[in-house]
């Protein structure tokens, strides 16, 4: 019964972290707010990030979808402590510190994994539809990172291997840092 209710709560705050993150990395690299991906993202974060604009206030960009993701995160980890595990409310308090890192570890995670999961589309896409709808908040999401990659990696004909290059990177940095993050995480706790 425990882990069912751990895959419940994970399905649910995973899929609104998700979207929130994705929120943000959209507005971060620029992406076209008219795409399906874009209304997906909006119209699951929006019931909460409009009153979080009230307080939450920036002239250059809006931090709430981050601020909204990483809050999921943390009530996810209290809620999974405290269903799931059995740990009493008062001695939550012994575990703040590992719950706060734990959760940005947890978001740098899940944006790697949107992150792989946008280069993946990006070559689908550019397969099978190049003309697709999604395709301009894809390839706004992978731009920053394939255009750096593309002054060093050459086409080998047509073909271009700087989105495997990219999954390669993203793999090694889920591994080797939010990894190693973990590692020390599991040491506050």
């Amino acid at each position: 019964m425990n882990g069912l209710l751990d895959t419940l709560l994970e399905a649910v705050f995973g899929l609104l972290s998700f979207a929130a993150l994705l929120r943000f990395l959209l507005q971060v690299t620029g992406a076209p707010w008219r795409n399906p991906v874009s209304e997906f993202a909006v119209s699951l974060t929006e019931f909460a990030l409009k009153h979080m604009r009230r307080y939450l206030r920036s002239r250059t960009m809006d931090y709430s979808p981050l601020l909204w993701a990483w809050f999921l995160e943390v009530v996810f980890l209290v809620l999974s402590m405290m269903l799931v595990q059995g740990v009493p409310i008062v001695d939550m308090l012994q575990f703040l510190p590992w719950i706060l890192v734990s959760s940005v570890i947890a978001m740098m995670r899940h944006a790697l994994y949107l992150l792989m999961g946008a280069v993946f589309l990006l070559a689908v896409l550019s397969w099978i539809n190049p003309y697709s709808p999604a395709m301009a908040a894809v390839d706004a999401l992978t731009r920053p990172f394939l255009v750096p990659l593309r002054q060093f990696i050459p086409l080998l004909g047509t073909v271009d291997l700087t989105p495997l290059v990219l999954m390669v990177i993203f793999q090694l940095t889920l591994t080797i840092l939010v990894g190693g993050l973990e590692m020390l995480a599991q040491r506050l706790m």
